[in-house]
């Protein structure tokens, strides 16, 4: 009983072995080349970049003060409404938008290979090729344009910070501390 038990372990193990080399894997007479090319008319999953961005901008460690992040796209333009916890400086609101941006080229890099990042810009080539508007706004007075933070937009061949939404007088203080 004992070598019949041993002699079907046996059979098994043989049975098994000459069952292990895959033709799907490992195809004969075949050659795999992985799709390297750039693919063109790729329709962006709006959606998911949203929630990239608010993962990264919105109650994160590194910014607490992020309220909710919107996008809506509509012919070559984008815009981004940004709430923002009251108390927020215009200066700090312009930091935050500009970094938006910065993770918004990413995000769209990452589902289109055609658009690139390069080290000599600020952005990357999809705000090269597209208008950028962003509005960053304090949760409770969102309604007031008056009270915006930022109102901005980065056109293409303008690639530049986002700059605040001064008033004429903020405008005038902050050139002449810049001056000093």
């Amino acid at each position: 009983m004992k070598m019949y038990r041993a002699l079907c372990i046996l059979g098994c193990a043989v049975m098994l072995g000459g069952c292990t080399e895959s033709n799907i894997v490992n195809p004969e007479n075949a050659t795999v080349t992985p799709e390297t090319g750039i693919i063109e008319g790729i329709e962006l999953d709006w959606d998911q970049v949203t929630d990239e961005l608010n993962d990264e901008f919105v109650k994160s460690d590194k910014y607490p003060f992020g309220d909710k992040i919107e996008l809506n796209v509509d012919e070559g333009n984008v815009y981004i409404m940004v709430t923002v916890e009251d108390g927020v400086s215009k200066e700090e609101a312009a930091q935050y938008a500009t970094e938006i941006i910065k993770a918004l080229n990413v995000s769209v890099e990452t589902q289109d290979f055609s658009y690139q990042s390069d080290e000599d810009k600020l952005y990357g080539t999809f705000s090269e090729e597209n208008v950028i508007w962003i509005q960053v706004m304090p949760k409770s007075t969102a309604d007031d344009e008056s009270t915006w933070l930022v109102d901005d937009a980065v056109v293409p061949e303008m690639q530049r910070e986002i700059l605040p939404n001064y008033t004429e007088e903020e405008a005038e203080s902050a050139e002449a501390a810049e001056a000093e």
